[in-house]
C-alpha cells in the first residue's frame, strides 16, 4: 500500500462495554457530539469529544455508509485512529422496531414509578427513542 493510500484511511473502532461492534478502515466517520454532529476525515487534528445518543455513520472503504444507533460516550481521533466508546451500539439494519417500541413503553412506565431507578429509566427511554429514530432513517 502506498503512502498516499494510507493517508486516505481512518482506523475506526466502535466499542461498547461488551466489546467491539465495528473495527475496520474507513474513509469518514460522523458522530453525534454534544454540541452537534462531528464529521472526521483522515489526517484530522487530535480531538476528544463527548457524545450524546444518536446516529453514528461510517463511510467504509467500499463507499458504503454503515449506520449505528449509539448511546452516550466519548470520541477520540488521533493519528488516523477514530475511537468511539459508547454505552450501546446497534447496527441500524439490525434494529427490531417492534422491540424498540416495546422497550420505550416499558421504560416510560418506569419513569416516575415508586422504587424505580429514575436515571436508568430516563436513559432507557432515550436509548429506545434513539433506536426508533435511527431505524426510521
Amino acid at each position: 500500500m502506498s503512502e498516499t493510500e494510507q493517508v486516505k484511511r481512518l482506523r475506526v473502532e466502535l466499542v461498547t462495554p461488551t466489546g467491539p461492534v465495528f473495527v475496520d478502515s474507513a474513509k469518514r466517520i460522523v458522530v453525534p457530539g454534544r454540541a452537534g454532529e462531528l464529521g472526521v476525515l483522515p489526517r484530522h487534528i487530535p480531538l476528544t469529544a463527548q457524545l450524546k445518543p444518536g446516529e453514528t455513520r461510517v463511510l467504509t472503504m467500499a463507499d458504503e455508509w454503515v449506520s449505528y444507533a449509539t448511546g452516550s460516550g466519548y470520541f477520540k481521533i488521533q493519528h488516523d485512529v477514530a475511537s468511539v466508546l459508547v454505552e450501546s451500539a446497534v447496527a441500524a439494519k439490525e434494529i427490531d422496531l417492534d422491540a424498540a417500541k416495546a422497550d420505550l413503553e416499558a421504560a416510560q412506565a418506569r419513569v416516575g414509578a415508586e422504587g424505580a431507578d429514575q436515571r436508568r429509566a430516563l436513559r432507557d427511554v432515550e436509548d429506545a427513542e434513539n433506536r426508533i429514530a435511527v431505524a426510521g432513517r
